[in-house]
């Protein structure tokens, strides 16, 4: 199994957590703990000494952690390409030993999946991915008690947990150490205002502030269901925020599962992307900088799908490139002028789409932004209440 995300999100954890609920051995691994014993041979050693040694203690779950630095060998120059490709061929052997390993689950983890190798993510290896996100603020608020042992007044809970918007676990547990250390000080057991002391400050946003955004994740939403993307499982735009830059509101999609989708359908995906930026300037008659700016935005994503639509899927002209990570795709962008152009007017088609469907159905977007300053999560069935005939085409 291939566990990914973010630094500190608790993957390692959670392989731990797999071992202990299964009652079996834990042992874990990384390519620099293979390394450290030396030169090539020292290293192949001593992976194969972790494979045995999970098998010895079987049932046995064995973690490789960072697994993305042993890369991938369609990316291997220079030097040391000979040896990554030992290293990695080593590691493949010993992954389709199943039978001989009886009993025992490997677990890779590593924040970026998209840098290993194909082989090793193919059926019968790591085949099977499970994505470890960020906690949530509800996510946040059990972390924090959990880690607390004290019962916290609910308002001082939900006050700390919006104020640690981004953090991770491993964050969160750091700051309860800190806490801790306050308190400890003061000579009392900890309590609320410690972690209050040591977190960003939490600002409820005024009306001005909320409404841009109300409007822009209408905009989301209405594009998306005109064009049919999925049904709004629901809108949040919050009320209060720690950092006056961090996005405060988002789209929560139902969508079904398509096997095989049109270019059609990426092109929609588009368009609802720069849904948000063409509410703003059909309603606001302005455009603010939350649509861009920072990867995972919504420019960075309509520009990535853009970009393999024309050197991927032949949009625009006949051509093939392999590449599907986002910071080669960016990279791709900035070699190729001609690719560069073709993106940007393939982007300005479906935002004008995009503000043509905003334009016809500005009561519809009028309407959901006006629910989302009464409510900071509107729900996906009042959504549908709110724009009777939701999918009439624009």
């Amino acid at each position: 199994m291939l566990l990914s995300g973010p630094p500190g999100c608790g993957k390692t954890l959670f392989a731990s957590a797999v071992a202990r609920s299964c009652e079996a051995s834990f042992f874990a691994a990384s390519s620099a703990v293979w390394q450290s014993h030396g030169h090539l041979g020292d290293m192949l050693r001593a992976m194969r000494k972790s494979f045995k040694d999970a098998i010895a203690a079987a049932p046995a779950i064995l973690l490789i952690d960072e697994f993305d630095s042993f890369g991938s060998r369609k990316n291997l120059r220079g030097d040391s390409a000979a040896y990554g490709l030992q290293v990695i061929n080593a590691l493949l052997e010993q992954l389709d030993g199943a039978a001989a390993r009886e009993g025992v689950v490997v677990i890779a983890a590593t924040n970026r999946p998209d840098d290993i190798d194909d082989a090793l993510r193919r059926p019968g290896r790591l085949d099977r991915h499970i994505a470890v996100e960020m906690p949530d603020q509800e996510a946040r608020e059990q972390i924090l008690s959990a880690h607390v042992g004290v019962a916290l007044p609910q308002d001082e809970l939900k006050t700390i947990a919006v104020a640690t918007s981004g953090y991770s676990g491993a964050a969160l547990r750091q700051l309860t150490r800190d806490a801790r250390r306050i308190a400890r000080k003061s000579r009392r057991p900890v309590c609320g205002s410690d972690f209050i002391s040591i977190v960003p400050p939490v600002a409820a946003l005024t009306q001005k502030e909320r409404w841009p955004v109300c409007v822009h994740e209408a905009g989301h939403a209405l594009v998306g269901l005109t064009l049919g993307i999925g049904d709004v499982e629901a809108i949040v735009v919050a009320r209060q925020a720690a950092h006056r830059d961090e996005s405060v509101g988002h789209v929560e999609w139902r969508r079904p599962v398509v096997r095989n989708r049109t270019l059609r359908a990426y092109r929609d995906e588009i368009a609802m992307l720069l849904g948000g930026r063409a509410a703003e300037k059909a309603v606001l008659d302005e455009m603010y900088v939350g649509s861009g700016g920072v990867e995972g935005s919504d420019l960075n994503r309509a520009a990535d799908i853009a970009t393999i639509l024309i050197a991927g899927h032949g949009v625009q002209a006949l051509g093939y490139t392999d590449v599907s990570r986002s910071r080669d795709l960016d990279q791709l962008r900035r070699a190729d002028p001609i690719l560069r152009r073709r993106v940007e007017r393939l982007l300005a088609e479906e935002l004008t789409r995009a503000e043509e469907i905003v334009k016809e159905r500005g009561a519809d977007v009028m309407r959901i932004a006006e629910a989302l300053m009464e409510h900071e999560v509107l729900p996906g069935e009042v959504v549908n209440k709110v724009i009777p005939g939701r999918n009439a085409p624009p």
